[in-house]
């Protein structure tokens, strides 16, 4: 799932606004459910006690023969009307309500029977309530209706039947009878129907393709800041990356642009010093090997010639490491295995024990004349201290491998991360004609890091150097 969610910033953008959709609308959906009850319940009652207060008028004003009939009229689905003598208490008056509700209106009500029948003379159900299942309301108890509060100018007892959507109310006649009147409707509120789903899944779409657009306009300059940055870190030269978009976006170009001139600038300033002291060295050396051609001591005088051929040495390969960092190669598409292959046969036309195992065509992107020479540096390494050099050129999941390999006796694991700094050799005589001056690995990784990659050293039969490349190209 972590690999899935982190995958694109798009996917993310989606997921985050559906999420945000449905809790909303089921937040809005809740509430909007509540304040709606509340205002049917409260418009449900008025209706109610109007309904209930009208019967009662027409009762007050109608002779007893004719309360049943009026009864039945006044009566509806939910609705039920009956006459007591007197009050009942509220768990025994829930019973008689539920015992009306649960019966069908009769299609006529005698005028000497103004009560609603019984069960055994009418035992048909309500098809308005069928599969209800309402139950007597445990601790409800009648609350006094003022004469002010309903339409009615005298006083009622009203019954709150809440888990049945409904209420009770009990008023009495001008005759002492008491009207009792009773509402249910389990289901006051619909549940959702299909229009609400599809509105949400329009809803769903619609944000979604926002979210896609949003996304991809975000995305867009940030994958181009990713891939200016990839490039700048291979050591490629960069065009400046747009500065467009929304403010946030635009300072991110803006400071990537400039760290790009800064880290150019830095580089300049540090090759041009190191040519600059290169250079000058030339001079006071040049000035001290002609006196030490005048030293008396001949012993002494070859001494300190030698010194001055290393020091000569030593600047002379600090200049041209100099010239070729202040000289940047172009980056170019190149066969990999043809550079490497030309490159071992130009080495064995020399006279050097060179081989190279020829490995699959590998289109490459890099710098070839710099990658060349790391290359050659390995190979003048295995050479001069392992008698041989085999070149062999592999690729794996997302890497090309180089390893050269030699025949010589190898060099302690605790030195394989010394040799590759400047100017350090493991050969002792310190002559320049069996160990060079100790740049020659230190180059070799720079180039190799600069594509992207990095050399590792390790012991076989001999020693082993690996350089690992990415499998994109610089």
């Amino acid at each position: 799932m972590k690999k899935y969610w982190t995958r694109s910033l798009a996917s993310q953008m989606v997921v985050l606004l559906l999420l945000a959709l449905v809790i909303s609308h089921v937040v809005g959906f809740v509430i909007y459910r509540d304040e709606r009850t509340q205002l049917l319940r409260g418009a449900l009652k008025e209706e109610f006690l109007a309904r209930t207060a009208a019967v009662t008028r027409l009762l007050d004003a109608t002779p007893a023969d004719l309360h049943g009939e009026i009864l039945r009229a006044g009566g509806s689905g939910i609705t039920r009307y009956w006459l007591t003598p007197e009050t009942v208490e509220p768990q025994a008056w829930q019973d008689q309500a539920l015992s009306h509700l649960m019966q069908a209106l009769p299609a006529r009500l005698r005028a000497d029977q103004p009560a609603p029948l019984t069960d055994d003379q009418h035992p048909a159900t309500n098809p308005y309530l069928a599969g209800s299942k309402l139950h007597p309301v445990s601790g409800a108890s009648w609350e006094v209706l003022p004469a002010g509060a309903w339409p009615l100018g005298r006083e009622a007892q009203l019954l709150q039947l809440n888990s049945w959507n409904g209420f009770g109310l009990a008023v009495p006649l001008s005759n002492g009878v008491w009207l009792n009147a009773v509402y249910a409707k389990p289901v006051l509120v619909p549940g959702s129907t299909y229009q609400t789903f599809i509105s949400l899944g329009i809803a769903a779409l619609l944000i979604s393709a926002i979210a896609i657009l949003m996304a991809r306009w975000i995305a867009r300059p940030l994958k181009d800041i990713a891939i200016a940055a990839e490039r700048v870190g291979l050591g490629e030269e960069v065009s400046p990356v747009p500065e467009c978009g929304p403010g946030d976006l635009r300072g991110t170009a803006e400071a990537f642009n400039r760290m790009q001139t800064r880290l150019r600038r830095f580089i300049e300033d540090r090759t041009r010093m190191l040519a600059a002291i290169g250079h000058d060295l030339r001079t006071p050396i040049t000035s001290m090997r002609l006196r030490a051609e005048f030293v008396g001591d001949e012993d002494t005088r070859k001494k300190l010639i030698s010194s001055l051929d290393e020091m000569q040495a030593m600047t002379e390969a600090t200049l041209a490491f100099a010239r070729d960092e202040a000289t940047r190669e172009e980056t170019r598409n190149v066969d990999l295995a043809a550079l490497l292959e030309s490159l071992c046969a130009d080495l064995a036309e020399m006279g050097w024990d060179v081989t190279f195992s020829n490995g699959e065509k590998i289109p490459y992107r890099c710098r070839p004349d710099s990658l060349r020479r790391a290359v050659r540096n390995l190979v003048e390494n295995a050479v001069r201290y392992g008698e041989r050099a085999r070149v062999t050129l592999s690729t794996k999941n997302d890497t090309i491998e180089i390893m050269v390999e030699d025949d010589g006796k190898g060099i302690p694991e605790q030195e394989f991360e010394r040799v590759f700094q400047p100017f350090v050799r493991l050969e002792e005589s310190r002559n320049s004609a069996t160990g060079g001056v100790g740049l020659g690995l230190s180059i070799a990784r720079s180039i190799v890091r600069g594509h992207g990659g990095d050399i590792v050293l390790f012991n076989g039969s001999g020693l082993h150097a690996v350089v690992t490349l990415p499998r994109g190209g610089a």
